[in-house]
């Protein structure tokens, strides 16, 4: 049933046609039902889909920041790929899963002197590398050394008073129907569950937060509602933006009708957004995800 809540869009798309075969065949009473399908799946999708409002930078904000997302999908990329993202986006801080061997020489760049050590072997695992000196780095093995969930705070960000603290995961694939290649949707709901609860806790402890990685899930399944509400932070996908841009699939999204948004990346009420957006084709089944953000203190 996991499997088929993410599948929403799709359905949609299914049920116009659904609705004009009945009809042709005089099947009214199919025909009602496929519209309230449609009608039911077009408003849970509606919020997730529409433009977010644009805003004015807020004064007192910091200079703007850039973070960039990237499943490299570790058997198709290599260090071109990974070159091109980070010659394209110039990001401060770059998190990366699904590496191989292949990225290592340009995941060692002179531009990014602050980097966690290098997976692996684990296509679960996270890397970061930063222009800027974090304070403190950690990875929680709670559900195992192949599924770790990364937390790292970085202090005295220009000018800002309040802590960033970003953290950051590739959740497991949930399974098929009938168990087909992948794990139970429980261990993905678990991973993403302690995600949560990293960020809440710091954003009690007053930090500015930014919950960012492939969730295996899209922003209108259930799990991913759970996982904004445990953590307390909100979707950048639909929050204010001085550059707003329409959401779009970041997996196979070149394919229409086809793609799933599962890469994501859940904000703090200080964190404004500049512009979210899915960064350059660098030949994964991904496309990157890419959060140009300010901090606001004392919000």
């Amino acid at each position: 049933l996991d499997i088929y809540g993410q599948l929403q869009a799709q359905a949609l798309l299914a049920a116009a046609p659904a609705v004009l075969v009945a009809l042709f065949a005089r099947l009214y009473r199919t025909a009602l039902v496929a519209v309230v399908c449609a009608g039911a799946l077009a408003a849970n999708l509606a919020p997730h889909l529409a433009m977010p409002p644009r805003v004015d930078a807020m004064s007192g904000a910091s200079a703007p920041l850039r973070l960039a997302w990237a499943n490299m999908r570790n058997w198709a990329t290599g260090a071109n790929a990974l070159n091109r993202l980070l010659r394209v986006e110039t990001p401060d801080i770059v998190l990366l899963t699904e590496l191989t061997a292949h990225h290592q020489p340009a995941a060692t760049a002179a531009a990014y002197p602050f980097r966690s050590s290098f997976p692996s072997g684990s296509a679960f695992d996270v890397l970061l590398m930063s222009r800027l000196r974090p304070v403190d780095m950690r990875f929680d093995y709670s559900f195992g050394s192949a599924n770790p969930v990364m937390e790292a705070r970085f202090c005295s960000i220009r000018g800002t008073t309040a802590c960033l603290a970003i953290v950051a995961l590739h959740a497991t694939r949930p399974a098929l129907p009938a168990g087909f290649f992948g794990e139970p949707a429980t261990r993905r709901d678990g991973m993403l569950a302690l995600a949560a609860s990293l960020a809440r806790r710091r954003l009690v402890a007053g930090d500015h937060v930014i919950l960012m990685g492939d969730f295996n899930a899209t922003p209108y399944s259930l799990v991913f509602a759970d996982m904004t509400s445990a953590s307390g932070l909100a979707d950048s996908a639909r929050a204010p933006s001085e550059r707003p841009v329409r959401p779009r699939p970041t997996w196979l999204s070149i394919w229409p009708g086809v793609g799933l948004a599962i890469d994501h990346a859940l904000i703090s009420p200080g964190v404004r957004v500049v512009e979210r957006r899915l960064g350059p084709n660098i030949g994964s089944d991904h496309r990157p995800l890419v959060l140009h953000f300010r901090l606001v203190d004392g919000i």
